[in-house]
């Protein structure tokens, strides 16, 4: 006679038994290493977040990635005061507008304000600028840069921003910005190229920060606390006037100028032997020149 209890196998041996399923999800989540961590650092007044080099980004590294620092932070012997300011340095992972977010989250939750966007990939840039964070794209240029005796032309894609920047923005790119959208007073953008703004410039503009004297600033509406191109600043005066017309500012004989931009390419060209603009005809059409402070 058989017994129906010896069919049974025994219970190691039952794949799709409860604890064989935890054995093996476990197995398949090992912890992190140290390479695959987000490190926190501390220095001076700031703190610094850097992601892991690896460029693998799926959903669910991403995840264990976050809930990892999430718990490590928890544990963590807080000495920063509230609202100290957090810089991602995020390397060349590819990063969008929610995962920028959901990092500011859990360092806002430890007294935290995640005040820059570090990193080396444009859409990277272009999500960390649309949700409101300062960005520096290549960190090759400061805010601050000086001027190289020989500027090398870069060839760096440029950069577009779909949305206005607040005051407190800054963007940092090597080549060209394009912003569709106003830049508010106390926004800054620092640029290798050129700046176009498709609305109004009424905060710092910097063009040509590696020292090309080239390099053109242009708004549809040209108000601005500061103009910058290459080693040349200008600021407009209180008492701008109301010009419905796109302009362009750039560096002439006598410094950085403002003109209309709809016939600026056909009556200027560049003089490289010079480095500043001259006109080809005796007689502007319209050059703003008077209003502008030059500053040393």
């Amino acid at each position: 006679m058989i017994n129906p209890a010896d069919n049974i196998p025994p219970e190691s041996d039952n794949l799709n038994s409860p604890e064989s399923s935890i054995t093996e999800e476990v197995s398949e989540n090992p912890p992190l290493s140290s390479q695959e961590q987000i490190k926190l650092k501390q220095e001076g007044d700031f703190v610094y977040l850097f992601l892991p080099l690896q460029k693998a980004n799926d959903n669910h590294q991403w995840l264990r990635m976050v809930e990892d620092f999430k718990t490590r932070l928890q544990k963590m012997d807080k000495s920063w005061l509230p609202d100290t300011k957090a810089h991602l340095e995020s390397h060349d992972k590819l990063l969008d507008t929610r995962q920028i977010r959901e990092l500011d989250e859990i360092l806002e939750q430890n007294q935290l304000k995640l005040d820059l966007v570090v990193t080396q990939r444009r859409q990277t840039a272009v999500a960390a600028a649309s949700a409101g964070y300062s960005v520096k794209q290549n960190p090759s240029i400061s805010l601050f840069v000086k001027p190289k005796e020989n500027p090398q032309q870069n060839l760096t894609e440029p950069l577009y921003i779909k949305t206005n920047l607040r005051s407190g923005v800054q963007i940092a790119h090597d080549s060209t910005v394009i912003v569709l959208g106003d830049v508010n007073p106390g926004a800054t953008i620092v640029a290798g190229g050129d700046v176009f703004v498709w609305g109004t410039l009424k905060g710092i503009a910097h063009a040509g920060a590696r020292g090309n004297r080239e390099s053109l600033i242009m708004a549809l509406k040209m108000n601005p606390t500061q103009l910058r191109i290459a080693d040349l600043v200008a600021r407009a005066p209180d008492d701008n006037p109301d010009n419905n017309v796109a302009e362009v500012a750039y560096i002439g004989e006598e410094g950085i100028r403002i003109r209309d931009a709809d016939t600026f390419r056909k009556l200027n060209v560049f003089d490289k032997q010079k480095q500043y603009w001259q006109n080809r005809h005796s007689e502007l059409r319209f050059e703003r020149t008077e209003n502008l402070t030059i500053e040393n």
